[in-house]
Order: C-alpha cells, then sequence, then structure tokens
C-alpha cells in the first residue's frame, strides 16, 4: 500500500518551509520540486476553509504561502516571562500531496512566533536632585515613558520630595492601537536594598506604600498616586517597572488589563524585612 502511494505521488518538498512572523499573522512558505496539488491545512482543521487550502487545480506554481491570523485556528498564545519576555504564538500546519489521504510524503510544521511586546522602564528620585528617565528594550515598539512627578499627574518632574509629600507616578504609551499593563515594578536605594510594589499581573503589593495603579479608559495612561517616603539611611529611590504592551484590537488587552487587584492575591512584606521606618 505505502509503495503504491510513493510511486503515485511524484512530489516533494524542496528545503525547509519559511515561517514569517508579521504583527496580525504567521505565514508558512514553502517550495515543490514540481507543481503542487494537494493542500495546506492547520492540523485538526482540515474541513475549514479559513484554516486549510486546496491547490488541486494548480498547474504550474511550486511556492505557496499559507498565512493565519494571529489568535484564529485554534492557535495558542503563551505569555513567556522571564529574561525574554512577551507573547508566544504556535501552530501546526500540515503540507499534504494528497487530496483526502494523509500520506508519508506529508509533513507537519510547529510554527512559533515570539513577539516580545515587553518594555522594561526605569525612573528614578533623588530627594535632593530632579528625577530622571530612562527608556530601555524600545526595539519597533510604541514609545513609552515613565515619569514621576510633584503636587500632580500633570505637575512638574519630583524635584526635592519630603517624606509625607503626595508623589504621582505616570506611565504613558503614544499608540492608539495598543494598551499596557504595569507590571513588576520595584524601588532600590542604589546600594542592593530592594522592596517589590507590583507583582507580576500588576497589583499592588502593599498598597500602604504604593496602592494600584489606575488606568485611563483608552489604557494609553496609567498613574498612581503615592505619599513620599524613604529608605532610613539614604535619600535615593530608584524605581523600576516592566510595562506590556497588548494589541486592543486583538483582544489581547481582556483580561489582561486592567488588572482585577483583591486583597487574596497580594502577597504582604513587613515593613521590618525591607528596612522601611
Amino acid at each position: 500500500m505505502n509503495a503504491m502511494l510513493t510511486a503515485t505521488i511524484d512530489n516533494e518538498l524542496i528545503g525547509s518551509p519559511v515561517v514569517d512572523c508579521e504583527d496580525t499573522m504567521v505565514s508558512l512558505t514553502f517550495r515543490t520540486r514540481k507543481p503542487f496539488t494537494g493542500r495546506v491545512y492547520v492540523r485538526g482543521l482540515a474541513d475549514d476553509d479559513r484554516c486549510s487550502r486546496n491547490f488541486a487545480s494548480n498547474v504550474d506554481q511550486s511556492k505557496f504561502s499559507m498565512m493565519i491570523q494571529n489568535g484564529d485556528c485554534t492557535m495558542q498564545r503563551q505569555r513567556v516571562t522571564g529574561s525574554l519576555e512577551g507573547i508566544m504564538f504556535s501552530l501546526t500546519i500540515v503540507v499534504s500531496f494528497h487530496g483526502t489521504f494523509v500520506t508519508r510524503a506529508d509533513r507537519a510544521y510547529r510554527c512559533m512566533c515570539f513577539f516580545r511586546n515587553i518594555k522594561r522602564l526605569t525612573s528614578g528620585v533623588d530627594m535632593s536632585s530632579i528625577g530622571t528617565t530612562e527608556l530601555m528594550d524600545a526595539v519597533q515598539m510604541p514609545t513609552c515613558t515613565y515619569s514621576i512627578h510633584a503636587g500632580s499627574a500633570d505637575g512638574p518632574p519630583a524635584v526635592y520630595g519630603q517624606v509625607g509629600e503626595k508623589i504621582y507616578h505616570v506611565w504613558e504609551c503614544d499608540d492608539d492601537t495598543q494598551g499596557f499593563l504595569v507590571h513588576s515594578c520595584f524601588v532600590n536605594d542604589g546600594r542592593g536594598t530592594r522592596y517589590d510594589l507590583l507583582d507580576l499581573d500588576g497589583c499592588a503589593i502593599d498598597p500602604i506604600i504604593q496602592p494600584d495603579v489606575q488606568y485611563d479608559e483608552d489604557l494609553k495612561r496609567a498613574v498612581v498616586e503615592t505619599w513620599g517616603y524613604k529608605f532610613s539611611d539614604t535619600s535615593v529611590l530608584n524605581y523600576q517597572c516592566v510595562v506590556e504592551l497588548c494589541k486592543k484590537s486583538a483582544g489581547e488587552c481582556e483580561g489582561l488589563t486592567p488588572p482585577t487587584c483583591t486583597s487574596n492575591n497580594r502577597i504582604r512584606r513587613s515593613v521590618a524585612d525591607n528596612n522601611f521606618r
């Protein structure tokens, strides 16, 4: 049976297919030795017109592309954390040389696209100098800023802050198509002492020091109001947060931002352990 099928299917792939990851779709491009008359489909969805293509009428082409919109055709979406933070899309595409059956000439490819949509923003305040803002990992992404203000969210940059005065942390991104989540924030004294402020979900760890972040409806701006504080033996406060971007049109922001924060998902650290007084 296998020998007969192999004799009938006088065609094969040339080289390895190429996966192309774009903002809105994933494509698989491949070449065959002869004009391709089979079909290409997402595994498990051969009968779904959105997730399959039939080339039975092709007579001369030997290069083809299969394009799938991000999130369609049971495409898996996984949030990746760690040193490489972002979103991983993956699915399996089958290149079949027969119009009905799966044969040993067919090949299945696991297509994976990693979108590094994480910005790590830092900002600093010195109680005796002007605050500074620094943007990192800004490669082909919207411009996002993290700034600290005195008096109001639109006030001047924090200068000569005092313990007990109101201070406003502001995050902004300039892309109307994307929202964001602020998470994994911490403050350190520049000498190795660190105090975590927001957890991985963007919820306040110790609301007494820094409450939950408040987001504008369009998810382009976020603000949190705090009272000025300091470490026991230094006036320097260096802040760092992660800003995770999400595409509004793709529904990526739903369930991600604004975060749902309750007392049950907070991890409180003792004041003594973090050297605050």
